[in-house]
C-alpha cells in the first residue's frame, strides 16, 4: 500500500466509516455542495471545550457568541462556488466511497475571532484555525485532482472550524 502525499502520520490511512451522523471516528471528508471533514470524535471534545470558554467567558470581546450546534461543526475544504462544475464527479465518488482517506485535523490550541471586513452585516465568528494548513492543501489538490479540477482552487483559505457567531446559524459566519 503506498502512502498518500498528504499523509503525516500513519492515523490518517485509517478507512473512514461511511456514517449518517455527522459526527465520526475518524475525520471524514463529506460533499454536501461544499467539500467538508467532519471533526473526530476526540476532535469534538476539544471544539465543545472551545466553544463552552467562548460562551461563558464574560469578556467584552465575547460578548454575543452564540455556538454553532455540534451537527455542523466542520471544515470546509472548498467552497460550493468551486465545485459546482464538478458536482455529479463528487457526487459519484463520495457515494461510491472513493474520495481518498482524509488526514487529521490538528487544531491550534486557541481560537480566533474573526470579523468580516468590508461586510454590511457586521458579521463576527469564532473559530479555530488548523496546524496542518498544507496537508489539508495537499488533500484538497488530491480530490481537485480525481475530479479533473485545478490545484489549489481557495489560496487563500485558511482551514478552520467556526465555533461560534453572532446567530448561531453557519451562513452567518465569517468566512
Amino acid at each position: 500500500m503506498s502512502v498518500p502525499q498528504y499523509s503525516m502520520t500513519a492515523d490518517t490511512l485509517v478507512v473512514p466509516r461511511v456514517v449518517e451522523d455527522p459526527v465520526s471516528d475518524p475525520e471524514t471528508v463529506v460533499y454536501a455542495r461544499i467539500l467538508k471533514l467532519v471533526p473526530s470524535s476526540e476532535n469534538l471534545e476539544l471544539l465543545q471545550s472551545m466553544r463552552e470558554a467562548i460562551i461563558n467567558d464574560e469578556a467584552p470581546k465575547n460578548a454575543g457568541a452564540v455556538p454553532i450546534e455540534d451537527r455542523h461543526l466542520h471544515v470546509t475544504l472548498v467552497h460550493a462556488r468551486l465545485l459546482k462544475p464538478y458536482r455529479e464527479k463528487l457526487k459519484a465518488l463520495s457515494a461510491a466511497g472513493k474520495l481518498p482517506v482524509p488526514p487529521k485535523a490538528v487544531l491550534k490550541k486557541e481560537w480566533v475571532i474573526k470579523i468580516g471586513e468590508g461586510d454590511q452585516l457586521g458579521r463576527k465568528s469564532w473559530a479555530v484555525e488548523l496546524v496542518n494548513q498544507e496537508v489539508m492543501q495537499g488533500y484538497v489538490n488530491q480530490v481537485m485532482g480525481l475530479i479533473g479540477g485545478q490545484p489549489n482552487p481557495e489560496p487563500n483559505r485558511v482551514f478552520h472550524i467556526t465555533l461560534a457567531n453572532l446567530t448561531g446559524n453557519l451562513g452567518d459566519s465569517v468566512r
